[in-house]
C-alpha cells in the first residue's frame, strides 16, 4: 500500500514540475530556434548581436522567474532530495544549453566574437560542442580562458549566465533546510 502512495506522489510531483516548467521550456526552445533564422540571414549587422543579447535577457527573465515564484512553490510542497535534485538538474540543464545556442549564433554572426580554436570552416556540431563546453565552464564559474568573450554582446551574454548560476545557486542554498532525506 506504501509503494502505491509512494509512486502516486511521484508522478504528483513530476506532472506539476511539468506544468511550471513547460511555458518557460518552450519560450528558451523557440528563442534558441530563432537564432537559426537570424544567422540564416548572413548579415553581419551589429543589430543582431544586439537582439541575441536582447533574447537572452527574456531567457534569464523567465528562469529566474521560474526559479524563484514557480519552483519556491513546488520545493514547498515537496521536501524530498531527490526531488529537489531534478528540479536543480533541469534548470541547470535549460541553461547551460539555452546559453550554448547563445553563445554560437554570436559565434555564427561573427567568428570574432570570440577567441577560440575554432576555425571558420567547423561544422555545426563541433561549434556547438564548443560552446556547449564553455557554457558549462561558464556556469560552474571554472573560466579556463581557452574560449573568450570578445565583443560586447558576448561579453554581456557571458555576464547574464554568471547571474544565472549564481542565482541558482543561491535559491538551492536558501532552501536546503527544507529539504527531507529519505532513509
Amino acid at each position: 500500500m506504501q509503494k502505491i502512495s509512494d509512486t502516486s506522489e511521484l508522478n504528483s510531483f513530476y506532472k506539476q514540475l511539468f506544468k511550471k516548467l513547460l511555458f518557460t521550456t518552450i519560450l528558451v526552445i523557440v528563442i534558441s530556434l530563432s537564432y537559426v533564422l537570424l544567422t540564416s540571414l548572413n548579415v553581419a549587422h551589429p543589430t543582431i548581436s544586439y537582439i541575441i543579447g536582447g533574447l537572452a535577457f527574456v531567457k534569464a527573465f523567465f528562469i529566474i522567474r521560474l526559479t524563484f515564484i514557480q519552483l519556491t512553490k513546488i520545493i514547498g510542497e515537496s521536501h524530498k532530495l531527490s526531488h529537489v535534485l531534478t528540479l536543480f538538474g533541469f534548470l541547470i540543464l535549460l541553461i547551460v544549453l539555452s546559453f550554448s545556442f547563445d553563445y554560437h549564433a554570436l559565434y555564427a554572426i561573427n567568428v570574432d566574437s570570440f577567441k577560440t580554436s575554432l576555425t571558420g570552416n567547423s561544422s555545426f556540431i563541433r561549434q556547438f560542442f564548443e560552446f556547449l563546453y564553455f557554457s558549462l565552464i561558464t556556469f560552474s564559474s571554472v573560466g579556463f580562458g581557452d574560449i573568450v568573450p570578445v565583443s560586447v554582446s558576448g561579453k554581456i551574454i557571458v555576464m547574464l549566465e554568471v547571474l544565472l548560476s549564481f542565482f541558482v545557486l543561491v535559491f538551492g542554498i536558501a532552501n536546503i533546510n527544507r529539504i527531507h532525506v529519505d532513509k
